[in-house]
């Protein structure tokens, strides 16, 4: 890890700390993770049948694997960061109550789109902001916002699930892209 890593990773420990110990923060829950891949901390709150499945550490893992290739980023770039699994339609952030993903610092997407459960974690937002984590570009200026075929053909295949069992995952990239904002 370069020193900086280790100054962000030292930093953001000790702000944790802080918030904990105060009671501040900014509204959030901090939760324990549910589990760790590469040292990234996952958290699950979302009760969605697909977090409930035993491949999900697996996939979670591929998944955001398959986002970093393709947004040209390594796992170093999530160490010390939080991805939460959220059951909310809609996450806050920057200010904005209507998100359906977020990256501040964290990554926290939610396990629904416009009300209706995602059967796997492929369909969320969590490519998205992987890719905001990588890169930045809050104007979403940079092409591959538009374009993400490639990593979508990459997690295409794999099963679904809802209450009733397994099913498809069909993978809709329009919930990944994101139009150019004006400056």
């Amino acid at each position: 890890m370069d020193t900086g890593g280790a100054r962000r990773l030292a930093v953001r420990a000790i702000v944790l700390g802080a918030t904990l110990l105060s009671g501040c923060g900014d509204g959030r829950a901090v939760s324990a993770p549910t589990f760790v891949v590469h040292r990234t901390g996952v958290v699950v709150l979302s009760g969605i049948p697909f977090a409930a499945q035993p491949d999900l550490q697996a996939r979670v893992e591929s998944t955001t694997g398959a986002a970093l290739a393709y947004w040209g980023g390594t796992w170093d770039a999530l160490a010390g960061v939080t991805i939460t699994l959220d059951p909310a339609r809609y996450v806050a952030c920057g200010g904005k109550s209507n998100a359906t993903g977020c990256y501040d610092g964290d990554v926290r997407i939610s396990t629904s789109d416009l009300g209706r459960p995602f059967s796997c974690v492929e369909q969320t937002t969590l490519v998205h902001e992987i890719g905001h984590a990588v890169i930045g570009d809050p104007g979403h200026q940079d092409p591959r916002w538009m374009d993400f075929e490639p990593v979508a053909a990459q997690l295409t295949g794999r099963p679904g699930y809802t209450s009733e069992g397994e099913v498809d995952c069909p993978i809709a990239v329009s919930v990944w892209r994101h139009p150019p904002e004006a400056p």
